[in-house]
């Protein structure tokens, strides 16, 4: 789904996802799944240019998840020292984890709800950033301290997610080494929690149920004209799913812009044997 939100938005032009196929059964639910991100190629110069792109994405509650999950990925990738990175949200007034880079991530989130103290839950309700440089010499949060001992948990800063004024969540990176999180480090933390705040912001995070239903009603319907698009494709070339999409995809390289809004255009489009609809739009039929 992130890959396919990556390309449907154009951002896969800038963000380079690499993919393990191979079973990865101590991974988190989030990502112990068939071609699972193992790695994300990018300069860390560009994070925030690059992940202001992920905003056009419709507001549907799956989408916004998928974009998380993408700053997680990056999050990991790019912060040194980060050995698990996961984003908590405040969702029908109670803390969950909407992204997890493994299980170890997703546990240790699940100690700080449970035990109603940590970096994570401090971070998501006072709206300001928390730093644990070492554990072992930590006298906050006692009841979950220990348990983040016992999976090898050395250190954690936690950086509040913001909307307005509002705090709603927490963007949380651990890592296994004390001390691990130098200021370069704490910087680009903030940068991916201010990111991640205004994938969460456009995407109207806090807006009513109704609003939700309707924007994804909006993002299904986008979903459907790019499917309808790729079938007049496939029957037109004679080629497989996968060839149809990547050539609606290179099309929309090539003019710069969005596939949905080619795909509405294809899908209204009178098309002659010639195929002269499809020539049109950049699209080659054999």
């Amino acid at each position: 789904m992130t890959l396919r939100t990556l390309a449907t938005t154009g951002l896969d032009q800038i963000v380079a996802i690499e993919q393990d196929v191979s079973p990865a059964t101590h991974l988190g639910r989030e990502q112990a799944a068939r071609g699972m991100v193992t790695g994300v190629r990018i300069s860390a110069d560009t994070v925030a240019e690059s992940l202001g792109h992920v905003t056009a994405i419709p507001a549907a509650r799956d989408l916004v998840d998928g974009a998380l999950r993408l700053v997680v990925a990056l999050a990991k990738a790019t912060v040194q020292g980060a050995d698990g990175v996961s984003v908590s949200l405040s969702r029908h007034g109670r803390l969950s984890t909407v992204a997890a880079s493994d299980q170890t991530i997703l546990d240790m989130d699940a100690d700080q709800y449970a035990t109603g103290e940590g970096p994570c839950v401090d971070a998501s309700i006072e709206g300001r950033w928390f730093h644990s440089q070492a554990l072992d010499s930590e006298t906050r949060w006692p009841a979950f301290v220990p348990k983040a001992q016992t999976l090898g948990i050395k250190a954690i800063l936690s950086n509040p997610l913001l909307v307005g004024e509002r705090s709603v969540g927490a963007l949380n990176i651990y890592s296994n080494t004390p001390g691990a999180f130098h200021p370069k480090d704490q910087r680009l933390a903030s940068v991916f929690a201010t990111e991640a705040s205004t994938i969460l912001a456009d995407a109207g995070a806090a807006v009513p149920d109704a609003q939700l239903a309707s924007r994804l009603v909006e993002a299904l319907h986008s979903r459907e004209l790019i499917s309808r698009a790729q079938g007049i494709v496939m029957q037109r070339d004679g080629v497989s799913a996968e060839a149809a999409y990547a050539s609606l995809r290179e099309s929309s390289r090539r003019s710069n812009r969005p596939i949905r809004e080619l795909a509405a255009e294809l899908g209204s489009a009178t098309v002659g044997p010639d195929s002269s609809g499809f020539e049109a739009m950049g699209i080659h039929v054999g």
